[in-house]
């Protein structure tokens, strides 16, 4: 055991001991992790440090980096940081009040601390100069350089820009989400073999999500170009909504904002009242001139027919299957649907059939005297299934408006072909009456319709050899 090591403790082994043992409890201070450096470095890296952006270095590297001022910002919010970590990271004791000095002072001392280190470097913007058609400089640019070695200090007044070096080590709420991505890219994968209904509510949110940016927009727009001609100045309510060097949490800060000013807020680029006017007259005149030569004959637009459109396009009709029918567009290839059709023709024929023989049992049996009574008498004659009107698949209320197009449609249809059979059958009967006889008419197989292919003439065919008898055979055998 050292000198220093007795002095430190009294002389006392056992004192020594016990020390020795409260100093691996608290842990060594020159030890990497519970340096103080890296300690405020690995807070100041996190959520709760100061306001990082991304941007390209020199043209070749990708860096996080920040500003001097949001950090003397930051550590001045938070004066526990520095009481915790300044005294060991300076060599200076905390003053009992210290003021707004004292604390800056100990930022500073902190901050060259850091680069020293090599946690972060200096850096400056690329582009000087504001872009074309603003008249100020972004708060974090894209491009940054880095700053030559004589100019690597920590300023004191904390302005320029910080480059991080240091990149803090991954935490179990990382590696968490990590797998809840990748979770989510296999469930993105399996998107096809979703249900119907799943895809109807991303298709609904992404169309709700597009439809909420338009509205947006087009209030903006018009909010704007109101302003502008009134005042002519440039208003823009969310003006950072179409930013691209902003995070999204601050997308809707500030709500609204003049956009007309430069850096010692003098409004720049006003245009006078009468160009105003102008313009405004122009593009009047233009918008009334093509409402003038669009065609007149246009149809509204129909949002039961824009959204069945959609759905076709993504494939997402669903078709339920059954007996009374189906929603939406009918499956030909449907089960239920086949089945349906060949009842109604089955029922069709019976109901022809018993027709048939109805009549002709009635014309055996029928008294020349009593014509009139039995014809009175008798039941009125079945009426086969074309002849009655199409029914719908589902109540008139619920149809959309091209399914009720469609029906009366068929309907009309219907109508003219019934007001033809009587008109036929009419003649007919009147014939009959005039002592004429009933035209049969014949079903045409569909063999007359369709011609068939002509049989392709085979070549004739050679005579087959005669036959060799065999020695060995029995039949040959006997003769000789």
């Amino acid at each position: 055991m050292s000198s220093a090591a007795v002095k430190s403790t009294g002389g006392t082994p056992g004192k020594d001991k016990q020390a020795a043992g409260k100093d691996k409890k608290r842990g060594d201070k020159q030890d990497p992790l519970h340096d103080p450096v890296r300690a405020i470095a690995y807070h100041l890296r996190g959520s709760k440090g100061p306001e990082s952006r991304n941007a390209r270095l020199d043209d070749y590297q990708r860096i996080d980096y920040f500003r001097g001022k949001d950090l003397f910002r930051l550590l001045r919010k938070n004066p526990d940081l520095l009481d915790e970590y300044a005294p060991s990271i300076t060599g200076k004791p905390t003053p009992a009040n210290p003021g707004i000095k004292e604390r800056d002072v100990q930022i500073a001392e902190i901050g060259e601390r850091l680069m020293r280190d090599g946690y972060y470097v200096r850096i400056d913007r690329v582009y000087e100069d504001p872009r074309p058609g603003r008249t100020r400089r972004v708060k974090f640019p894209k491009f940054m350089q880095t700053l030559p070695r004589q100019m690597q200090k920590f300023t004191d007044d904390g302005e320029g820009f910080y480059g991080w070096r240091y990149e803090r080590p991954m935490s179990w709420t990382s590696i968490l989400l990590s797998c809840l991505a990748a979770f989510a890219i296999v469930l993105m994968c399996l998107f096809p073999l979703a249900p119907i209904w799943m895809k109807k509510m991303v298709l609904y949110a992404c169309l709700s999500i597009l439809g909420l940016f338009f509205v947006v927009f087009v209030v903006r727009t018009v909010v704007f170009a109101v302003v502008w001609l009134l005042t002519g100045r440039h208003f823009w309510i969310l003006p950072n909504i179409t930013s691209d060097e902003i995070p999204i949490d601050e997308v809707f800060s500030p709500m609204w904002e003049f956009d007309d000013l430069d850096a010692a807020g003098n409004v720049v680029g006003r245009i006078g009242a009468v160009k105003r006017i102008g313009l405004a007259g122009a593009l009047t005149a233009v918008l009334v001139g093509l409402y003038k030569i669009a065609p007149e004959n246009t149809k509204a637009i129909n949002i039961h027919k824009a959204h069945d459109s959609i759905l076709d396009l993504f494939d997402l009709n669903d078709v339920p299957k059954g007996i009374a029918g189906s929603v939406g567009k009918v499956d030909p290839q449907d089960p239920a649907h086949i089945a349906k059709m060949d009842r109604m023709r089955r029922e069709g024929r019976e109901a022809a059939a018993q027709a048939a023989a109805g009549g002709e049992s009635n014309a055996d049996n029928a008294d020349p005297g009593n014509v009139t009574a039995d014809a009175d008498a008798a039941e009125p004659p079945l009426e086969p299934s074309y002849a009655k009107p199409p029914e719908p698949d589902k109540p008139i209320e619920e149809m959309t408006e091209d399914e009720r197009e469609a029906w009366e449609a068929a309907l009309a249809i219907h109508k003219v072909a019934e007001e033809l059979r009587k008109k036929k059958e009419a003649e007919e009967a009147a014939r009959i009456a005039a002592g004429g006889e009933p035209v049969v008419q014949r079903i045409k197989p569909a063999s007359e319709f369709v011609r068939a292919p002509p049989r392709r003439e085979e070549p004739p065919r050679d005579p087959p050899p005669p036959k060799t008898p065999h020695p060995d055979d029995a039949e040959t055998k006997a003769e000789l």
